[in-house]
Formats: C-alpha cells, sequence, structure tokens
C-alpha cells in the first residue's frame, strides 16, 4: 500500500517555477518602469497621464505577449527569442524620455516589430485562447501608421491602438477566439489544394490546437512584475532621500511611511491575493482579464512609485498639488482595483459586508486627492498606510453577527494566500 502510494506521488507533475532565461528577461522591467515613471516627474498634467497611460499599456502589452510565450512553451522556449524580444524593449524602455519628440520613431518601430514577432513565435495551427493578442494583431496598425503623421494625431492612433487590444481582451472568449481562427484559417486555404491525399474527395477542416496558460506559473510571473514595480517605488525613495543634506524628522517620517505602503501593498497583493491583484481568487476571472486588471493596477503602482520619490524630495514643504494628487489618485485606482477582482467572489448578500471593506478606502483616497493638498506629505502616506492596513485586517461581524458576515468570514479564510 506505502508502495503505491509513493509510486502515485513519484507521478505527480513538479510545481514549475519561473526559469533562468525568464527571470533574466524580467530585468527589462527594472528599467521600463523606472524610464516610465520619468513621465510623471513634471506635474503632471492631464495630458501627461493620458501619454504615460497608453505608452505604459503598450510596454506592459509587449511583455505580456512574450511572458505568455515562455509560460506555455515551457522547456521549448526559445532564449534567442527572449532576447531579441528584450533588446526590443530595452529601446522601448530607452525611448521613453523622449517619445514625444526625437525617440518617437524607435519606440513605435521596436513596438510594431515586437507584436508582430509575439504573434509569430507560436507554431502554425496553435490558437492561444487565453491571450487572444498572439492572434489578433489589429492593435498594432495604428501604430504603424502613426509613423507617417503628425502630432497630436500621432498620439490618437496611439491610444486608438491601445483600446482596440482592451476590446480584444474583453470580448474575445475562447469560442469567439477558436471560431474566429478556424474562419481565418478557411479563408486562406480558398483556392488552394485541400490537405492530405492529392486525390481526397473532401477538403480537410483546417487544423487547429488550443495553447492554454499554465495558470499557476503565469501567476508567478505577474507576482514577480508586481515586485519588480515595488522595487521601483524603493529605488525612488532611496534616491530623493540621498539628495537630502540633513536627515531630520519630518525626512524620517515620510520615508519610513513610504516604505510601510510599499510594504503593505506588497502583503495585500502578494499574500491576500492572486497574479499580484489584491483578493483575487484563482479561477474567478478568465486569464485574460486577469492580465488586463493587472496591467491596469501595476500602472497605477508606476505612477505611485513617482508620487512616493516625490513626497520624499518634499519633506519640508508641502506636496506640489500635481503630485500630491498623483499619490492620492494612484491609490485610489489601486483600491478600485481590488474591487474589481473581489466583486465576483461575493453573491447579492455579502456584496455589502465587501462595499464596506473597499468604498471606504476609494472614498477616502479620492477626498484626499481633492481636498488634502494642504497637509504635510507624511501625514498623507501614512493616512494611506492605515487604508491599506484596514484592508488587510478588516473582519465584518462579531463572532456571533449574522450570516452575511459569516459567509463572507468564510470566504476570507477559504481566498488563497499566495500570489
Amino acid at each position: 500500500m506505502e508502495e503505491a502510494k509513493e509510486s502515485a506521488g513519484s507521478t505527480a507533475p513538479a510545481e514549475r517555477h519561473a526559469g533562468w532565461n525568464e527571470l533574466f528577461f524580467d530585468l527589462v522591467v527594472v528599467a521600463g518602469a523606472g524610464q516610465l515613471a520619468r513621465l510623471l516627474h513634471d506635474g503632471p498634467q492631464p495630458a501627461d497621464l493620458a501619454l504615460y497611460a497608453v505608452v505604459y499599456l503598450a510596454f506592459w502589452t509587449t511583455w505580456a505577449g512574450f511572458a505568455v510565450y515562455g509560460d506555455i512553451a515551457a522547456s521549448e522556449t526559445r532564449v534567442r527569442t527572449l532576447l531579441i524580444a528584450m533588446f526590443g524593449m530595452a529601446v522601448m524602455a530607452a525611448s521613453v524620455h523622449t517619445v514625444q519628440t526625437s525617440h518617437s520613431i524607435a519606440f513605435v518601430v521596436a513596438y510594431v516589430a515586437l507584436r508582430r514577432q509575439a504573434g509569430q513565435v507560436w507554431r502554425r495551427g496553435s490558437i492561444v485562447v487565453d491571450w487572444p493578442l498572439a492572434q489578433f494583431g489589429a492593435g498594432a496598425m495604428p501604430w504603424l501608421v502613426s509613423l507617417f503623421v503628425d502630432t497630436p494625431l500621432r498620439y490618437w492612433l496611439w491610444a486608438l491602438g491601445i483600446a482596440l487590444d482592451i476590446v480584444t481582451l474583453l470580448v474575445s472568449t475562447r469560442d469567439r477566439t477558436l471560431r474566429r481562427a478556424g474562419e481565418r484559417a478557411a479563408r486562406r486555404r480558398d483556392g488552394r489544394p485541400p490537405p492530405g491525399p492529392a486525390h481526397g474527395p473532401v477538403a480537410e477542416p483546417p487544423r487547429l490546437g488550443e495553447s492554454r496558460i499554465d495558470a499557476a506559473h503565469m501567476g508567478e510571473r505577474l507576482g514577480l512584475y508586481v515586485i519588480i514595480v515595488l522595487g521601483e517605488g524603493v529605488i525612488q525613495i532611496i534616491d530623493a532621500a540621498s539628495e537630502h543634506d540633513s536627515w531630520d524628522g519630518p525626512l524620517a517620517a515620510t520615508g519610513l511611511g513610504a516604505f510601510g505602503l510599499l510594504a503593505a501593498i506588497c502583503t495585500l497583493s502578494l499574500l491576500y491575493g492572486t497574479n499580484g491583484i489584491p483578493h483575487l481568487r484563482k479561477g474567478v476571472l478568465a486569464p485574460r482579464l486577469a492580465m488586463l486588471l493587472h496591467a491596469v493596477m501595476t500602472g497605477f503602482l508606476v505612477a505611485l512609485a513617482t508620487a512616493l520619490g516625490s513626497a520624499v524630495a518634499h519633506v519640508d514643504d508641502v506636496l506640489p498639488k500635481g503630485q500630491h494628487q498623483l499619490l492620492c489618485g494612484a491609490m485610489a485606482g489601486y483600491f478600485a482595483a481590488g474591487l474589481v477582482a473581489a466583486l465576483p467572489l461575493a453573491d447579492r448578500s455579502d456584496r455589502v459586508w465587501l462595499l464596506g471593506w473597499a468604498l471606504p478606502c476609494v472614498a477616502v483616497s479620492v477626498a484626499l486627492a481633492l481636498l488634502g493638498s494642504a497637509l504635510p506629505a507624511w501625514a498623507t502616506i501614512w493616512i494611506l498606510v492605515a487604508l491599506v492596513c484596514w484592508q488587510i485586517a478588516y473582519d465584518p461581524g462579531a463572532p456571533g453577527a449574522g450570516s452575511p458576515g459569516q459567509r463572507w468570514r468564510r470566504f476570507r479564510r477559504s481566498a488563497p494566500r499566495a500570489a
């Protein structure tokens, strides 16, 4: 009996983790996050925020395409493909700071080339149902057209391309993706000899195969991405603190609060969530939707890194209004992403408790952005730390509370604690 158990255990698939080639590839995210954060250092104005959102999503989409390739290809991943992608993303990162002037063409060319490469790495007939952008690259076309127009139309074309990708991820279900891929394969074979024997009586239908994401492995990659982005916040804090000649009480309060905020976000995202998204449970969202939510959330975290660096730099006076609103707005967006991730988990009765956990954090962050600009930077940061700790510690209802609180508590205890 024991031998049978040992035999069954030996045949169980080993847990897969990110490989060295994938970890090396992710180093480009370290550089990219730092360059993207620079877009928000001055101001930022609404136009700066819009440009940042478009450029960040382009960078993230490129990374995600090759991360999905490495996830599905596993041991068959070609290192050369990852190195080419890494070099192209490095060009994109280096172009970010002057993407509005001299290096916009370099950014666009690198992005379009990598999107094309990300669609060609798959075997013929392999349909990646969890990442529709592998098959449908229409979102790259407006970027290509933008090479031949001037600003501001160029930026509108970039935004159109990103919007097409977002819509594709939102509406491309598994069945729809397979059906569209089959129709495209059938159109390509119109007028060509049918496959199979030379004198076969009937043309065979296109042979397509599904490729699915390894959810556990991809979740680890997404969690590592969150850690990299939070690391950019640590870099911004250290750089800003190193510029101060005297390290006094306000600097200590601001720096400690900023570090505490990043640590609390890491706890909420990776210990109380999945894929680095707070309170997301495994299998609740389709992979394409979970990855889209990850893109939005990490975009807010990169913006937060910039604001924290500015807060440490301005410990002796009030944080500039633009940076104050960026700090609070980024946290409001982060909290809102957690709310979107958790809502599908709750039934109607438990949503009251869920909203009591999430809505106060969003509301206080927005109110703080609008009304708290006169507060010193350290006070604003510690209020945000308290909000994150509220989300970590919130457990509605006393031990003898009614059924809604009890059901919500059971959900909290059953939620996975690993990224």
